[in-house]
Order: structure tokens, then C-alpha cells, then sequence
């Protein structure tokens, strides 16, 4: 399955992004695709707020829940920030998760790319996600957003907008 990202107002995207993800045993394999960044992340650990950077991310949510998922968070330096979160009486939970999953990144020129293996389990037909690029020049400078299923609002935290996987 591949998917070419929009910006997150739901126009076309002045960036290009895809991702493709693929089913194997005990997860999903991640290829992302972010062309012209910045590379902006001041960070230096796994699971510091990369999302304040330049990301590419995945919400997942194995059993179609939309108000639980799995969310996956990738640099352009190759951090992660893994975490499940959860929708409850108009709150969102964030349990933070060991983000030691196996991935790369590779970075030509302006562009990198990004392949990763999460461990979730896939259900054909009720599994749903929603996945993610977030572009910075800096500090500050305003984020852009980008998703395969645009919230069209400033977070992607929209647990509607996950759709079915596949």
C-alpha cells in the first residue's frame, strides 16, 4: 500500500512525501519518502518532543479503536519517539513506549528516507491509521503539516480521521 501525504489543510502538499507500508510477520515495514526538509531537530535523545522538528510519524491503531492508538515518530537524524495514546472524556493519554524499533535513515541531499519495522499486529479490514510529516526551518518558524488523511486542523490528533488500513 502507498500513499502520497496532502498538505494538512487537504490541498496539494509543496512537499513531496509518501510513505508505503507492508505487512510481515509481527508488524508493519515503514517507507517514508520526505523530500526537501530542512532537517531541523534540536534534539539529541529518543523520546524528547521530536515532533517540535522536522518528523515523519504513523498513528496506528491494530483493532480500529480510534481513540487508541500506537504513534511512531521518525527524524531526519534518526531518533524515535514512541508512545500509545488514548482518547478519554475529551482528554488524550500519552503512555510513553520503548522506542528502540529497527530503523534506518539515509539523507541525500535535501531529502531523506526513512524505513521501519513497528511492532503491531495488522487486521485486514479493521485496522485503521492515519500517518504524518511535520517540516520545520527552525525554532521559529512555523510547523507544516502533512498527512495521508488531512485533520485540517492544527493536530493531528483527530481520532476520526484514522481510516482503514489496506
Amino acid at each position: 500500500m502507498k500513499y502520497t501525504l496532502r498538505a494538512n489543510s487537504g490541498e496539494k502538499a509543496d512537499r513531496l512525501t509518501t510513505l508505503e507500508i507492508k505487512e510481515e510477520e509481527g508488524g508493519l515495514r515503514l517507507y517514508y519518502s520526505a523530500y526537501d526538509s530542512s532537517f531541523y531537530s534540536p534534539f539529541k535523545e529518543d523520546n524528547e518532543p521530536i515532533y517540535d522538528g522536522c518528523v515523519v510519524e504513523i498513528f496506528f491503531s491494530p483493532d480500529g479503536n480510534e481513540n487508541e492508538y500506537f504513534e511512531y515518530e521518525f527524524s531526519p537524524g534518526g531518533l524515535v519517539w514512541a508512545g500509545k495514546i488514548r482518547h478519554e472524556n475529551g482528554r488524550r493519554l500519552t503512555e510513553m513506549l520503548d522506542p528502540r524499533v529497527p530503523h534506518e535513515v539515509r539523507r541525500e541531499g535535501n531529502n531523506y528516507f526513512v524505513e521501519a519495522f513497528i511492532p503491531v499486529e495488522y487486521a485486514a479490514g479493521k485496522s485503521k491509521f492515519n500517518a504524518f510529516r511535520i517540516e520545520r526551518n527552525g525554532a521559529d518558524s512555523p510547523y507544516l503539516l502533512y498527512a495521508v488523511f488531512p485533520t485540517l486542523c492544527d493536530t493531528f490528533h483527530v481520532p476520526s480521521k484514522l481510516a482503514a488500513l489496506g
